[in-house]
This record gives structure tokens, sequence and C-alpha cells, in this order.
């Protein structure tokens, strides 16, 4: 996933608050010549309109977690720069500073009424339906953001969705036609799954040796780190509710079920109490943690991991690969406890042997022989073979009539199928999988297809010219308004 990112960083441009997918997910225009400068905590100036150092860090923040999420929590500082998301956010911020100079120049606004009304309908700041103010300002003091700043950009993501509203297109009938032909075209096929497990192949040993000879700098010990640890586990003692009501309220966001929604607290106590007894605990580990840095306690066990661990977390490991013999890290959670950890020794990674390596490196070799010989297959039976035959008309959708491939490797088939050039051929699904196809009959028009899926194909036609509109857009505001950037990335 990180690596297709950092080769497809024009994606990247994504926002959240703001609902401006088609105009932020166009990609960065090439504003022309910067004009450098010096303006306090400015970044930019777009017309009349100015970009805050904070304004940039907020943005920068929501994308970092937007994709820190994504990748399941293991998006680290590093990781983020080569991706782009700094430059994601300043030129988001910079289209964004665009689009509101032309809303203001051509009249429009957003009155502290809007604002009011869209806090209002937020569930985060309501308590059994209704909006409550005293909720609203904990949950932003959480959050370390102040109210006015937070009905500033509430402010600004309304006037945004008013300018989107206006340059909306309308589509016409028979660019409809057209998007449904290509959407929802027939086709009548033959088709065959092939696997690499229906390829025999055979080598040597001097060929699996000569594959090590060739690959030996991917066959590498872990990195282990012998670590010392101290313990802090908290007090099993008997928490009032009142105290556990106050943490819940002020930390409320926290806890949600399955489905997104806040729980109740009746709900969520045994976690509230776990997390207030933690919190009781942090002080404590704060202090085992300065003496243990200071040599005055010595730890009550040691560990050793590789970095292949998965017990301790993605974003302490990051750390550790980093850290030099010696480091004592800050305490962290781990189930019911803190640990504070200390890096006795690392011992960095080390060649394997052909002996050491063998077992990985015939796995490695045979995948890699499977999948050539496999394409060679494919392509040698593609005019010949004999399949399943599929007699009426199917379409992209229809994952359910190839029943033999899972429901997600039916899907990716169909996708890949209908931009296939050929009548005849295959379809990779992975380094193991081909799927011989033979197109039969062709249909343009799919009249009950088009009409059930008349809303979806409506709605990706629109945000196709969306997107397409918006660059236009964008080229002739940045030539209408002046970018003078004081402090560039």
């Amino acid at each position: 996933m990180i690596s297709w990112m950092q080769k497809h960083k024009k994606y990247l441009v994504i926002t959240i608050w703001i609902s401006t997918i088609a105009f932020v997910g166009a990609g960065f225009v090439g504003w022309g010549a910067y004009k450098y400068g010096s303006s306090g905590d400015t970044m930019v100036e777009v017309g009349d309109t100015k970009i805050t150092i904070k304004e940039f860090q907020n943005k920068y923040s929501q994308l970092y977690n937007y994709y820190n999420k994504l990748l399941g929590g293991n998006l680290d500082q590093q990781k983020a720069k080569e991706m782009g998301i700094d430059k994601a956010a300043f030129d988001a911020l910079i289209k964004e500073a665009l689009l509101i100079n032309y809303a203001k120049d051509h009249g429009l606004m957003v009155t502290d009424e809007e604002v009011a009304k869209k806090i209002a309908s937020m569930q985060v700041f309501q308590r059994d339906g209704h909006f409550e103010k005293e909720l609203y300002i904990n949950v932003l003091k959480q959050n370390h953001m102040r109210p006015k700043d937070f009905e500033q950009s509430i402010k600004k993501e309304l006037l945004l969705e008013k300018i989107k509203a206006v340059f909306k297109p309308k589509l016409l009938p028979l660019e409809f036609d057209t998007a449904s032909a290509a959407l929802f075209m027939g086709d009548k096929i033959a088709y065959k799954p092939l696997t690499s497990n229906d390829i025999n192949i055979s080598y040597t040993q001097k060929e699996l040796k000569n594959y090590y000879n060739e690959h030996k700098d991917n066959y590498q010990t872990p990195t282990h780190y012998k670590l010392a640890v101290v313990e802090v586990t908290p007090q099993d003692v008997t928490i009032d509710d009142t105290k556990l009501q106050e943490y819940y309220q002020a930390h409320r966001i926290q806890y949600k079920d399955s489905s997104g929604k806040i729980m109740k607290f009746e709900d969520a106590k045994p976690l509230v109490e776990r997390d207030y007894k933690l919190k009781l605990a942090k002080k404590e580990a704060l202090k085992k943690y300065i003496t243990l840095k200071k040599g005055k306690i010595k730890p009550q066990k040691s560990i050793e991991v590789t970095d292949t661990n998965t017990t301790l977390p993605p974003t302490f490991m990051e750390k550790l690969k980093l850290a030099q013999s010696g480091k004592v890290f800050k305490p962290i959670i781990i189930g019911e406890k803190y640990l504070i950890i200390k890096l006795d020794n690392k011992k960095l990674p080390q060649p394997m042997s052909f002996e050491e390596a063998k077992a990985l490196v015939q796995k490695d070799f045979e995948k890699e022989q499977r999948s050539k010989k496999l394409i060679e297959t494919a392509q040698k039976l593609a005019k010949t073979f004999k399949g399943i035959e599929i007699n009426s008309f199917i379409c992209r959708d229809d994952v359910n009539k190839i029943k033999a491939l899972e429901s997600t490797e039916a899907a990716t088939f169909l996708k890949k199928l209908f931009t296939q050039k050929e009548g005849e051929g295959f379809v990779q699904l992975s380094d193991e999988k081909v799927v011989l196809y033979r197109i039969l009959d062709q249909k343009l028009h799919m009249p009950k297809k088009i009409d059930k899926n008349r809303a979806l194909i409506t709605d990706n036609t629109i945000k196709l010219k969306e997107l397409l509109e918006s660059q236009r857009i964008l080229n002739i505001l940045q030539k209408l308004y002046e970018i003078k950037v004081y402090k560039g990335i």
C-alpha cells in the first residue's frame, strides 16, 4: 500500500473536513512562479486569503491521520514525507484559497446562523439527540481546539460547499448514454481459471544456488533486540461512579461501538474504568521512567524480540529500529499496564548462508518459476482452451455469475475483462492465478441493467465531469489571483 502511494502521489490530495473532493483530487496544477517573502505566521497569501502555519499543520494532521488509519497505524513521519503528504496538504490549502477568493468576489457568504446550525447537527456534540454546549466545549478542548478556530473551519467548509454547488455540472442525455454503454455493455464468454498449482516445474540445485547468489541480499537474519523492562500495573481500587462518569463525558468520543456510534456510559463502563485506572497509574509510570533512565532502579525482567515482533505496538517498533543501545523509552500501554523499556543491546541483521536460507530460497525460486510458466502456459492455451460457457450476457457487476471464482476474484476479473482489447486472452489476478477468457458475443446496450443502475451511472459521470471541469477552473483561478509563498515546504 505504501509503495503504491509513493508511486502515485497525485492521488494523495484528500480532504477530511472539506467535501470538495473533485477540486482537491484534481492533482497539483503547477502554480507558476512563486513570490517569496516574509509575513509572520502566514505561509501563503492567495489573493485576499491568507494560509497560516497553523492551518497547514491542521491540514497535514488531518491527512496524516487519514492515511495512518488506512495503513493500520503503520505510518510514520519518514513514510509520510516519502508519500508527499506535506506537499498534498500545502497544495490542497492553495486550491481551497483560490475557490474562497472566487466565492467572496461573487458575493457568496456563510452566516453565523448557518455555522451554528451545522455544529448543532453534529452527533459528536449531542447528548440524547440534542446539542449540548458544555459537551461541545469539552470535545474541542480534548482535541486542543478553540471554539473560535473550529467555527472558522466550519464556515470555510460551508463556503466551499456553496462554491462547489455553483460549479456542479449537469449531465446531458448523450453523456449518460455514452457512460451507460461504457459501464454496462454485455458479453457472453467462456472462461477457465488457471493457477500455479496446475503448473509443474523442475530445476537443479545449481539453478537454486544461482538464484540465491543473485538475491542473497534478500536473505538476512532479523534484527534482535535485548530489552530491559519495568512494569507498572494500575492499583486494584474501587472508583466512584461519579468520577468515572466525569471521565467518560470528557472522553466519550473515544468509546464507540462496532457501527461507529458513541457508546452509552453503562456499555462503556468497563473500558472507562480501565482507562481511568491507567490514567492514575501514569504518574507512577513516569516516575519509574525517570529513575530507570538515571540508573537508580533495576529492571524487573529482560526480554528478546526481533523486528518481526507483533506483541509491541508498530509505532514503538519503528522507534526501536532507530534507537541506540542504552535508550530508555517513555511508558507505553500494553494491555492493562504500562511498560518502561530500555534497549540493552541490538544485534543487526547478518547475511544467511545458502544452507541457512535454503528453505526460503526454494520457496521464492519456485514461486517465481511457477509464475513465469503460468504466464507462458496461459499465452499458449488462450486460443484453444475449453472452459465454462456463460450463455447469458454478463456485465461488470455480475460477480455471482462467475461461479468458479471467489467473489473478490470475480469482481477483479470482470473489471479487467471489460478493459481488454482482444476477443480472447487471459486476465492475471495475481502471480499465482490467471483466468483464460473468450468473448463469444457482445451487446452494447443493456436496458434493464441501465435502468437498475441509473443513479450510479449519473453520479459517477457527474463526478468525472466535476474532476475534469475543476482542473480547468483552477487553471483559470490561478491566473486571476496572485499567489505569494512566504514559507514553502
